[in-house]
């Protein structure tokens, strides 16, 4: 079988996996399948990829979807090993062939390596002087566990979880029709669902910020009272209702969304809760069934979007690459948030599509470029180390500032999808998807990436050693 961008599939750990969770050897899942015990095993060893005849029969015999055998979780977990292993603690890095084998045969331990190695980053960049031999095992374990970036940990469980929660998006959808908003007059609408369903009163903005850390608003829980920051933008003032809705009234699902093995400390469920109530708020102003056929019928203009739900450039960005109900799955886009130092504040993906974890984005990537010409849309046809082509849309924001003393950040969002769904984005139109000379060749950052070429490279791939160009 082939995927999207007409490669084979070799997925032989998800039909290892699936043999051994139904306790079956080699021989009993083959006879199962009709096929040879010998073909089965090359199956599993990657040296045959699956048919798609066969991969219909095993989906059907073991009731999953094909989206199971897809290899995007094999494909980021190459790229972050190729990356830790070519950081400079380990003196030489991992050949490319053992990378790819200890992925292969032993996955599970990857992952720990990996998790290990977060840990033993976070230590180095938050300056820790930890000395073991003066600590108990016990503290140790506790350092080390509370050194493990939880924002990152919260990342990987909405990877996991492709960015997309049925109950919590059902239950938003819900309260849109039951709450009778409409999306040319939300703002308006959750204002009056505020005062009448928990007596909330919105308050004018005033002269001087009422929140710090970057909060746009206060919520004073005894007056009942809310309070947005002066120059506040209409989306931003809806969201922040809707994100309030979402804390008042729906906080035990909320909890119940954030409860997860993977969130195994206060500080990790506490963002996850965060993170729960703004996704919320995002189903809430643009509700799955009606955002997904407007997107689909406007062939994902992003512009137009804006102006129909009333939503920022960031907003309807991140919605789009929620949009993974099954059955009604949108177009699997790729979403990430940066700043101009490179640093991924935001990063979520429903395709292949994957970037630099420990290190820097790739420098030829539109993301950059995009900063230069703030507001506008940067397009981008992108290819990536697997030859995988997508369309890159980026495009720089900065709020207002309010004073000549206020310095605004600049943040840079992209969406991206494979060019399989062409047909279905807009912005193909302006696009020349035939000729190569077009294609921008990026990766997912220069210490993971395997373009040994690139005159764009800032450091040496992992497994090789820099040769400084002739002349100096």
């Amino acid at each position: 079988m082939t995927d999207t961008n007409g490669r084979k599939m070799f997925c032989g750990n998800r039909v290892r996996a699936l043999r051994i969770a139904h306790e079956l050897s080699q021989r009993m899942m083959a006879q199962r399948l009709a096929i040879s015990a010998s073909y089965l095993n090359q199956i599993e060893n990657n040296v045959k990829p699956v048919p798609t005849r066969l991969l219909m029969t095993l989906c059907d015999m073991f009731s999953v979807a094909p989206s199971y055998f897809g290899d995007d979780g094999e494909i980021r977990m190459l790229r972050l090993l190729r990356e830790a292993s070519s950081d400079p603690m380990f003196r030489s890095s991992l050949p490319e062939r053992e990378i790819h084998g200890a992925i292969r045969d032993n996955p599970a331990f990857v992952r720990m390596f990996l998790e290990l190695y977060r840990s033993v980053r976070a230590m180095h960049e938050q300056g820790s002087e930890i000395q073991p031999d003066k600590r108990t095992e016990a503290e140790r374990v506790s350092a080390w566990s509370k050194l493990s970036s939880a924002y990152e940990i919260v990342g990987d469980w909405v990877q996991a979880e492709r960015n997309y929660f049925d109950t919590l998006d059902r239950t938003a959808e819900q309260l849109f029709e039951t709450a009778r908003l409409e999306t040319d007059t939300i703002g308006a609408g959750l204002e009056r669902y505020l005062r009448d369903r928990f007596g909330v009163k919105i308050s004018s903005a005033t002269a001087e910020p009422v929140a710090g850390n970057g909060s746009p608003c206060h919520f004073d829980s005894a007056d009942k009272r809310v309070r947005f920051n002066p120059g506040l933008p209409g989306p931003t003032r809806t969201f922040s209702m809707a994100r309030l809705i979402a804390h008042l009234g729906y906080s035990t699902l909320i909890d119940e969304a954030a409860r997860h093995p993977l969130l195994s400390d206060e500080n990790t469920r506490s963002i996850a809760r965060a993170a729960m109530a703004n996704y919320f708020a995002g189903g809430l102003i643009m509700p799955y069934e009606l955002f997904a056929a407007k997107a689909k019928a406007f062939k994902h203009d992003l512009d137009h979007l804006q102006t129909t739900f009333s939503a920022s450039y960031e907003q309807v960005c991140q919605r789009l690459s929620s949009l993974q109900r099954p059955g009604a799955e949108g177009v699997p886009f790729y979403f990430i948030k940066a700043d101009v130092a490179g640093n991924v504040l935001k990063s979520y993906s429903a395709n292949r599509f994957s970037r630099a974890r420990f290190g820097a984005l790739c420098p030829r990537w539109n993301v950059f470029e995009s900063f230069s010409a703030a507001g506008k849309l940067i397009i981008q046809i992108s290819q990536d180390t697997e030859g995988g082509l997508f369309i890159s849309v980026a495009r720089a924001v900065v709020s207002h500032p309010l004073s000549f003393f206020d310095r605004q950040p600049k943040r840079a969002i992209v969406l991206g999808c494979s060019v399989a769904h062409a047909d279905e984005v807009v912005y193909s139109s302006m696009l020349n998807l035939h000729d190569p000379r077009t294609f921008i060749s990026i990766g997912p950052g220069c210490r993971s990436c395997v373009r040994a070429d690139c005159e764009h490279r800032a450091m040496p791939q992992s497994g090789f050693f820099f040769q400084p160009a002739a002349g100096g």
